[in-house]
Order: C-alpha cells, then structure tokens, then sequence
C-alpha cells in the first residue's frame, strides 16, 4: 500500500545508473507493456553500452517511495530541437502507487525543474485509447495539437501529439 505524498522524491539518474534506469524501464515494460513502443523481451536484450545511450537522449527521472524505485519519466530532445523545448517519454507508475497521486508528483516535480531551467515548451504523444495519461497531462495544461503519428505495428494504431507552454 503506498504511504503519504510526503514520503515519494524525485531522483535524476546519471549515465552511471544505467542500470537503475534499464531495471525500472524493464518492470515498467512487464506491468504494461502496451503503454509504450517497445517489449520486454526487447529492452531485456539490450547491453549496457545501449543503455548509456539512452543518456545522450535527455534525462531520465525516478520516482522512490522509502527507497524504492516506483515511478519513471524521461525528458528527451531531437537533434533539431531548441534548449528551450523537450519531450517527456515514458511515464510510468508502479501499479501499487497508481492512484495516490504519485505520477502526478513526479510529472510536476519535473516540470517544475524544466521551468526553472529555461524550458518553454514540452510536448509528448500519448497512445490513442491511453484516457488516463490523457486525463493526466491535460489536467498539467497540456492542449492536443490535432497531429496523430500512425503506428501500424502497435495495437493502439497511433498516437496523439500534445503540448504544453510553461509559463
């Protein structure tokens, strides 16, 4: 059962945690493995030199409750992306802290930290038929840009581009 708000802290892992960040990126590939572009059975594969890349990407930030690691959300940016935007990827929660506001601490945690840092605009896609991450990040402000990016291989079929202007 999760404990109270107060207890949960957000953590930024370094290239040197890679093998924090391969570990809650797998659990959260194994509770729900259709929320993102990817499988199991995939990342298991992938050895560390693969895992530090995920570094040169963006930042990955975890979420502990009394030490354990619980919650996961990246900040990324393209090649051709300004310092003054970023995408969030990969948010995920542990099943037994669904619920308790947990994700919602992480998420503005880090937008927070990016708003401090000069960030003016973040965007993410979420899944089509993923109502709750949807829910999630429109109550943050995050407004739908009209574009779907199909993903023929994925069940969900596409997903939808949103963005977020920090004030």
């Amino acid at each position: 059962m999760a404990g109270p708000q107060s207890s949960l802290r957000v953590e930024a892992l370094t290239e040197d945690e890679w093998s924090r960040l391969r570990d809650i990126r797998l659990s959260a590939l194994e509770d729900y493995p259709a929320a993102f572009l990817s499988s199991y059975e995939r990342e298991a594969a992938y050895h560390e030199q693969r895992w530090r890349q995920e570094f040169s990407r963006g930042a990955w930030n975890i979420l502990l409750a009394g030490g354990k690691e619980i919650g996961l959300l990246g900040v990324t940016r393209e090649l051709t992306m300004s310092s003054q935007e970023c995408y969030l990827e990969s948010l995920w929660i542990a099943p037994d802290f669904r619920r308790n506001r947990a994700g919602s601490m992480l998420l503005r945690t880090v937008l927070d930290c990016l708003r401090d840092s000069g960030v003016h605009t973040v965007w993410l896609y979420i899944l089509n038929g993923n109502e709750g991450a949807k829910r999630l990040y429109e109550t943050f402000g995050f407004q739908s840009t009209n574009e779907w990016q199909l993903l023929p291989d994925h069940p969900a079929g596409s997903e939808h581009r949103m963005k977020l202007r920090l004030q």
